[in-house]
């Protein structure tokens, strides 16, 4: 019962970290690529991929999401005026850390 319970927390975690992703790309119109890394983030949550291991799909998600954070950090670093962008790419870069932390702990796990 622990175990499902941790799992569904887990996922529901990654999906509030998607969320946070998409919605923050979409509103700052100047994240294009985040917003296309996001929808693939979406897709590892969203379908069963029978053909590749779990381990593997895992790896994924955490290396997407790692490069999103560093991507973001890294035009946060660069921006020369705090704004509205500068916002939403910290509410991107804060559904990046959440998705890379949960997907760290899933990989644990198995």
């Amino acid at each position: 019962m622990a175990g499902k319970k941790a799992e569904l927390i887990k996922s529901v975690m990654i999906n509030l970290g998607i969320l946070l992703i998409l919605v923050s790309a979409i509103a700052a119109k100047e994240l294009g690529v985040s917003f296309y890394l996001g929808l693939i983030l979406l897709a590892f949550q969203t379908f069963d991929f029978k053909g590749i291991e779990p381990r593997k799909l895992i790896v994924a998600e955490i290396i997407i999401a790692s490069a999103l954070s560093i991507a973001t950090i890294t035009l946060l670093i660069m921006s020369k005026s705090f704004g509205t962008p500068q916002v939403f790419m910290i509410i991107l870069l804060l559904g990046a850390i959440l998705v890379t932390i949960e997907a760290v702990r899933k990989y644990a796990d198995l």
